[in-house]
């Protein structure tokens, strides 16, 4: 099911916005008209990671500083990666693929 979350200008350039849709916490995070969606968890404890430093398009978890990269989900400390969630925007409004 698509879940509109909010407005294109409403997610701030190369930072992260948290949200909350269904009892889900998520992230999203904008570059350019490149819009991606993360479960707000970390993959080592799932701790929340929306208080974390973004820098050069890269989250650090403020617990135990895991680094994920926004742009594809991946993390720099281990092979995990963060829950993706589909993106879709149309017109200025951004959705989210909940399942």
């Amino acid at each position: 099911m698509w879940v509109e979350i909010t407005a294109l200008n409403q997610i701030p350039e190369r930072d992260i916005v948290k949200v909350k849709v269904e009892d889900i916490s998520l992230i999203l995070n904008r570059q350019g008209a490149n819009v991606t969606c993360y479960r707000n968890a970390c993959t080592h404890l799932e701790y929340p990671i929306d208080m974390g430093k973004v820098d050069n398009g890269i989250i650090t978890c403020p617990f135990h500083k895991f680094r994920f990269k926004l742009d594809t989900g991946k993390c720099l400390n281990s092979p995990d990666s963060l829950e993706s969630y589909p993106v879709k925007i149309e017109g200025d409004r951004v959705f989210v693929e909940i399942d």
